[in-house]
């Protein structure tokens, strides 16, 4: 990777962002003037906003209701041989996501190139029970009826004729603006329907779903066009895709090392109690339940768990509708360990329109003969897939890539699965909206509500991305010592005027 910062400016950067969190103690900021605030949640956007909150002077305590850091990072280290690890979570960083990439390097945490790793990437399909190969130069055999000017087109240049126009209007999705009026329409309709509106055929819209399109919530017949698109036109113009040297996990792990004792595992939120001068939170521990208080409160837990939180007063009625209406897709994962790869070399990720949606090697780059192969499942599939038992998961799964790499069943030796849906602290992965899901719940999500600061890569324009996650964690920390400056300044104000006088 080129270098995003100098040598002399990382070693600098880093080693005032050591001072600043290891001088910092729990009961206040370096000069005693910084807020009191409480950070729900160690995942990615919590951790950061408790970060940057330490770094600017305030006293954090993190409540978290796992036993680890990370969230929806989640790297997978048991029940597999020879030192392999697979993903649960999170895994891309793209090149341009600026905050991923910083906070890698400030915190020593390695970034290696993705390769064909990334979902989508790849040169086969496996579609009507066949393998579809894509040559450069050569046109593509599908075997479904397409329209003329679709014939010999690659899933990606199909997708790019019907899409890019379109993108070309949208504007800057990460601007507070976003989106105009011209493209709320596209809010209003399926992303599969505005594909055939603009003359894509049933084929077409068959090879396009292949892949990431029908990755979020319940594919392209169900997730809102908008919401697709705001996604793609992030990802325009390409750029390299990297991962996290020797596992996801590493990032928040790394994180979580510089807040040291200011993070409480076993720490579950129960109830949040606010009020013009401060918040209080009920916290259930191991040891029982107990009541902290702070000035302000940063919220980086996923909205089905908020659900269950006590609010008092309640949220106003915009954040009550998004809170309980916003969606996370389902999510099962299922591991296949096998003596070998069954696969041409470099052929990490075929995409099939098979029930395991997508397989992929989970361990591309490791060093052993050994490798894991992974069905990532999302959406309807999921659900079923996460409704057998482990052992049925498992085989079903051997059943299915078997169609799509022979020879797999012969080297299997174990499997695992991780299904996001069962997971207690998360119910779900990342968010999607339905049609007019976004027009309804966008200016809520990352609204605050008085002295509650929001954050998550569901209140980000990039959900289900890591850089979306530490975005919003970042805002949610400015935000916070932007509040509390301007209440210290208040208050140093009305304490001037009662003194009978100005303050100069």
């Amino acid at each position: 990777m080129e270098p995003w910062i100098t040598r002399r400016e990382f070693v600098a950067r880093s080693a005032a962002a050591a001072v600043s969190l290891a001088g910092v103690a729990c009961g206040g900021g370096a000069n005693g003037a910084g807020a009191a605030v409480i950070v729900a949640g160690a995942g990615l956007a919590g951790l950061a906003a408790a970060y940057e909150l330490v770094r600017m002077g305030h006293s954090v305590t993190v409540l978290e209701a796992r036993d680890r850091p990370g969230g929806r990072v989640l790297t997978l280290r048991d029940g597999f041989d020879g030192g392999l690890h697979v993903e649960a979570g999170a895994i891309f960083v793209r090149e341009g996501h600026d905050h991923t990439v910083a906070y890698a390097r400030e915190l020593g945490v390695g970034l290696v190139p993705a390769g064909s790793r990334a979902r989508g990437a790849g040169a086969r399909c496996f579609i009507r029970g066949r393998s579809v190969r894509m040559s450069p130069g050569r046109p593509v055999r599908w075997p479904v009826q397409l329209s003329p000017a679709e014939v010999g087109l690659t899933a990606v240049a199909l997708r790019a004729r019907y899409l890019d126009p379109v993108l070309d209007e949208l504007g800057d999705p990460s601007h507070p603006a976003w989106p105009s009026a011209g493209a709320l329409r596209y809010d209003a309709m399926s992303l599969a329907a505005l594909l055939r509106a603009r003359g894509a055929s049933p084929g077409g819209v068959e090879v396009m779903r292949l892949g990431y399109l029908d990755e979020w919530g319940d594919g392209v017949e169900r997730c809102s066009a908008l919401s697709l698109l705001r996604d793609l036109a992030q990802q325009r113009g390409g750029g390299a895709a990297f991962r996290v040297d020797g596992g996801t996990d590493r990032l928040p792990r790394a994180f979580a090392a510089r807040l040291g004792d200011r993070v409480r595992y076993g720490a579950a939120l129960t109830e949040i109690r606010h009020a013009a001068d401060g918040v209080r939170v009920g916290v259930r521990e191991r040891g029982g339940g107990t009541t902290l208080s702070a000035d302000y409160l940063v919220c980086a837990i996923p909205f089905p768990l908020l659900r269950r939180v006590r609010v008092s007063p309640p949220f106003s009625p915009g954040k009550r509708r998004a809170v309980e209406g916003l969606r996370t897709t389902s999510v099962t994962r299922v591991y296949l360990q096998l003596r070998e790869r069954r696969w041409p070399a470099g052929e990490a990720a075929v995409p099939t329109d098979l029930p395991v949606m997508q397989l992929g090697d989970a361990t591309a780059g490791q060093p052993g003969p050994r490798a894991v192969l992974e069905a990532f499942v999302t959406g309807t599939n999921a659900r079923r897939i996460a409704a057998m038992e482990p052992g049925a998961r498992v085989a079903f799964a051997r059943e299915q890539a078997a169609r799509v790499h022979p020879g797999v069943d012969e080297v299997f030796e174990r499997g695992a699965s991780y299904c996001w849906d069962a997971d207690p602290w998360a119910r779900g992965d990342y968010a999607w909206f339905a049609p007019g899901e976004l027009r309804a719940f966008l200016p809520h999500l990352a609204r605050p509500e008085g002295r509650i600061h929001f954050a998550g890569d569901h209140t980000s324009s990039l959900p289900g991305w890591m850089q979306g996650a530490l975005a919003s964690g970042r805002r949610a920390a400015e935000a916070v010592h932007a509040a509390a400056a301007a209440a210290q300044g208040a208050r140093a104000f009305g304490s001037g005027l009662s003194l009978g006088g100005v303050p100069g």
